[in-house]
């Protein structure tokens, strides 16, 4: 018999969790009363998937960030709200913020946006990458920062925890402490996690990042029992590879493939990105596919002249269409992938 390596024993692990889970929903079935249903969390209530409506979600956004700025465009929440409202009749049905506080994210900005615009927000929470970790970071313990993330998901109505990242192509021991807690803290809330992978496409004069830089993201959440399902590797669609092969085997072990910055040509041209989506069509993964754009600039909004935050929709879905991806498969990846990376089963 072959040799079982480290990856075959978690996916037996999670396996042997899920019978668990089933079999106490069944159990709980057999006394009569209802198992606990998955939920997207929103930042102003709980959701199921079907009650977002019909439309795309985009996992990867940017409504409230200053980047270490002291003023930013999204400083104006009234404009980003009206943006976000726009946004709707492009055929949006929830938009998932990728901040928090070490970007300069705003709760409170975000809570005011999906108020004003009707539209349903999922906040989300951690840490971005080495560059921006407040300094108290790397003398906090791992056990502190797993007890601080799980209260402030709480407090704060994280429905994700993301983006979580890498500056450079190996992590920073601080770096791969904030993934270790990341991976504990989803075991004590249920919540889906997404990453921040190096990609740099062809960028000029950008270090050279390892291809294999997210499965090893993947490697370390694994190693701290996170399953697949519940995560989705960032910036997939920078990663100058045609054929797609590292994100088939991301897919080929069951975790999401963000392509998380569509429309944005200065790292990689769409045309590449359009070229890697079929790869991963033809290969079976359409399923495990997420869209969004990442959205950062202030020419992108619509009162200044650009497509507005649904322009995943409106300017790449069109590149795919005329591509040949079948109007169903689009919706399935549009639509009904990124519900299914969101929805979990709250924990206690």
């Amino acid at each position: 018999m072959a040799p079982i390596d480290r990856r075959d024993v978690l996916r037996l692990l999670a396996l042997g969790s899920g019978a668990v889970a089933l079999g106490s929903a069944t159990a709980t079935a057999a006394q009569g009363t209802r198992a606990p249903r998955p939920v997207i969390r929103t930042i102003l209530k709980d959701l199921t998937p079907d009650e977002l409506g019909p439309g795309a979600v985009l996992f990867h956004e940017h409504l409230s960030a200053k980047w270490g700025r002291p003023q930013h465009f999204s400083d104006d929440v009234a404009l980003i709200a009206e943006e976000v409202r726009s946004s709707r009749s492009d055929g949006v049905a929830c938009i998932v913020d990728a901040g928090h506080p070490d970007i300069g994210r705003s709760i409170d900005a975000l809570r005011r946006i999906a108020t004003e615009s009707g539209m349903p927000l999922v906040a989300s929470g951690g840490y971005y990458t080495q560059r921006l970790f407040p300094p108290e970071l790397a003398d906090k313990s791992e056990d502190a920062l797993v007890d601080e993330l799980v209260q402030d998901a709480a407090r704060q109505r994280f429905g994700a925890f993301g983006e979580i990242g890498q500056e450079l192509g190996e992590m920073t021991p601080t770096e791969r402490k904030v993934f270790r807690a990341i991976g504990r803290a989803h075991g004590r809330t249920g919540l889906p996690v997404f990453t921040h992978s190096p990609y740099v496409g062809r960028r000029a004069n950008a270090a050279p990042v390892p291809r294999e830089a997210a499965l090893r993201q993947l490697d370390l959440l694994e190693s701290m029992g996170v399953a697949p399902a519940h995560v989705a590797l960032g910036h997939m669609c920078c990663l100058d590879d045609p054929k797609a092969e590292i994100a088939q085997q991301v897919a080929k072990r069951g975790a999401f493939v963000g392509f998380d910055r569509v429309t944005l040509e200065g790292i990689l041209p769409d045309t590449v990105r359009v070229t890697m989506v079929r790869s991963l069509v033809d290969a079976g993964y359409a399923d495990l596919l997420l869209l969004s754009s990442d959205f950062y600039a202030e020419t992108n909004l619509k009162k200044r002249g650009g497509p507005g935050f649904g322009m995943t929709v409106t300017r790449f879905k069109p590149k795919l269409v005329e591509a040949g991806v079948p109007d169903a498969t689009l919706q399935r990846i549009l639509n009904d992938n990124p519900r299914r990376f969101l929805a979990f089963v709250p924990r206690a």
